[in-house]
C-alpha cells in the first residue's frame, strides 16, 4: 500500500501590508515558497505582475535563502515635511546574510521624487537593520530569458529521489556538451528525467553552454568540466 498523503496548510503570508487576494483588471498572485518533503512552505503574495516576475527571478538565484513581501513600514519625509510610510515589495535574504530590498515601479512612473523617497527609505531601513541595500526594479530589469528559466525552475522544484540519482549518474558520464534531450533519453524516465536535469542546472551542478531559455535542445556540461 502507498503512503497516505496528509495535507497541511502552509504558513500564512508575512506581508506587513495587506495584499488583495483578487482584483478586477489587476494582476495578483498567491504562491507557496520554501515547500519541500519536510516543509509545507510559506504563503507568498504579489500585488502586480512586475512583483511576480521579480519574485520568480530572485527565488531562482542560488544564493537566495528566503524572500519576504511588503516589509515595513519604513519612514520618509515628503516635500511638505510630512512623515510618510513605505513598504518594500521584497526583502531578499542571501546566504552571506545580506538583506536586499527591492522596490518595483513601472519605468514611466519613476521620478526624481521617487528616487528621493527611496534614498530616505534606505537610510531608515539600514538604521532599523531591515535591509543592507535597496534597488529600484523596473520592467527593463526582467530579462525574458532569466524570467522564463526562473518559472521553469520553480515548476521543477520538487525533488524526485530516483530521477535525481539517475540524472546525476547520466550527467557524470558525459565529457562534452550534450543536449538535455540526450541526457533525458539516457536517464530513461521521460519528463521526470528532464525535470531532474533542470534542478541540476538550478543547483549549479550542470552549466548551460549558452545562456538561453532552457529546452531539450540546450547544451550542458558538468560544472567541473567547464573552463574559462
Amino acid at each position: 500500500m502507498g503512503t497516505e498523503y496528509k495535507w497541511k496548510d502552509p504558513r500564512p503570508s508575512r506581508a506587513q501590508k495587506a495584499i488583495p487576494r483578487s482584483a478586477h483588471g489587476h494582476f495578483v498572485v498567491q504562491m507557496v515558497i520554501g515547500d519541500c518533503e519536510d516543509d509545507f512552505g510559506q504563503v507568498s503574495r504579489c500585488g502586480s505582475l512586475a512583483e511576480y516576475y521579480t519574485r520568480m527571478i530572485v527565488l531562482a538565484e542560488r544564493d537566495t535563502v528566503d524572500v519576504l513581501e511588503q516589509v515595513g513600514p519604513l519612514n520618509w519625509i515628503d516635500e511638505k515635511g510630512r512623515q510618510r510610510e513605505h513598504y518594500l515589495d521584497h526583502v531578499v535574504l542571501k546566504l552571506d546574510d545580506r538583506k536586499v530590498g527591492l522596490s518595483n515601479k513601472p519605468f514611466r512612473r519613476v521620478s526624481q521624487d521617487f528616487g528621493d523617497e527611496l534614498a530616505q527609505v534606505l537610510q531608515d531601513g539600514q538604521a532599523k537593520k531591515v535591509i543592507d541595500e535597496l534597488f529600484l526594479v523596473t520592467e527593463y530589469a526582467h530579462d525574458p530569458v532569466v524570467a522564463y528559466n526562473a518559472e521553469l525552475m520553480r515548476a521543477c522544484r520538487d525533488a524526485d529521489k530516483e530521477a535525481d540519482t539517475e540524472a546525476s549518474t547520466a550527467a557524470a558520464s558525459i565529457d562534452e556538451p550534450t543536449t538535455l534531450a540526450q541526457l533525458t533519453n539516457i536517464i530513461g524516465l521521460g519528463p521526470r528525467g528532464f525535470r531532474a536535469l533542470v534542478r541540476m542546472i538550478q543547483a549549479g551542478d550542470l552549466i548551460m553552454k549558452v545562456e538561453e531559455k532552457i529546452s531539450h535542445d540546450s547544451l550542458v556540461l558538468m560544472a567541473e568540466d567547464c573552463h574559462d
